[in-house]
């Protein structure tokens, strides 16, 4: 009998796949079948058998059962979010400790908000009018992630100026919209500046504007509702 047991165990340990010690994890299964996509996170999602991706910019998802990735939005029954959740909380832990200094600064209030706008963008002219009533109370740090060209033409204007903040309101509230009123500029330091926004809006994972950093949170967009809720605080 002892003989024969041992001849089954043999036999059971010799089949594969029947070992837990030979099933690659879904992480390895990934690594193995997409050798090419590097990423800072891989986590499982609450819907089963669903494993989030993120890259630094991007939270897409793995699915192990049919090794293929899928690009998409997670919502649950009750319209909430998933995705975009967690896409906001990693940036505003990487928003947490951006540099600061080498953002254009408009006015004194006590409350911060670091915003990454480009010029040209419809609600980003929406979010500015709406901070301008309210520079008493807030601080902006402004990061710019110029779209097209005539919005690096306006962002390298408002950097080559001698006074980045009165510029910043100027070319926001629209007066200089027709690029003839705007004179060329070359200047290095401002072309560096711009350089370590695109760089700052890259380690981010910025992909559109407006969006704001306050108190802790994420705001993709001018979301006015979420915003007044975050400056009570």
């Amino acid at each position: 009998m002892k003989k024969i047991f041992t001849t089954l165990a043999m036999i059971f340990l010799l089949v594969p796949g029947c070992s837990s010690a030979q099933k690659p994890s879904p992480e390895e299964q990934f690594k193995k079948s997409f050798p090419l996509h590097s990423y800072e996170s891989f986590a499982a999602t609450s819907v089963k058998g669903v494993y989030e991706i993120y890259n630094g910019r991007q939270i897409y998802y793995y699915l192990p059962e049919g090794d293929v990735l899928f690009l998409g939005s997670i919502i649950t029954k009750d319209e909430k979010n998933l995705t975009q959740e967690s896409q906001s909380k990693k940036a505003a832990a990487k928003m947490a400790k951006l540099d600061l200094t080498k953002a254009v600064k408009i006015g004194n209030g006590k409350t911060e908000v670091v915003e990454f706008i480009d010029p040209n963008c419809y609600y980003c002219r929406l979010s500015f009018n709406f901070f301008k009533e309210r520079m008493n109370d807030v601080t902006l740090y402004v990061f710019f992630f110029p779209l097209n060209d005539s919005s690096a033409k306006k962002v390298q204007h408002i950097l080559c100026s001698k006074d980045p903040s009165s510029t910043y309101n100027e070319v926001l509230s629209g007066k200089l919209d027709k690029e003839s009123q705007i004179p060329p500029c070359e200047n290095k330091e401002a072309g560096d500046i711009l350089k370590a926004h695109q760089a700052a809006a890259a380690s981010v994972g910025v992909r559109g504007t407006p969006m704001f950093y306050i108190k802790g949170q994420v705001v993709p967009g001018f979301e006015q509702a979420a915003i007044e809720k975050l400056l009570k605080k």
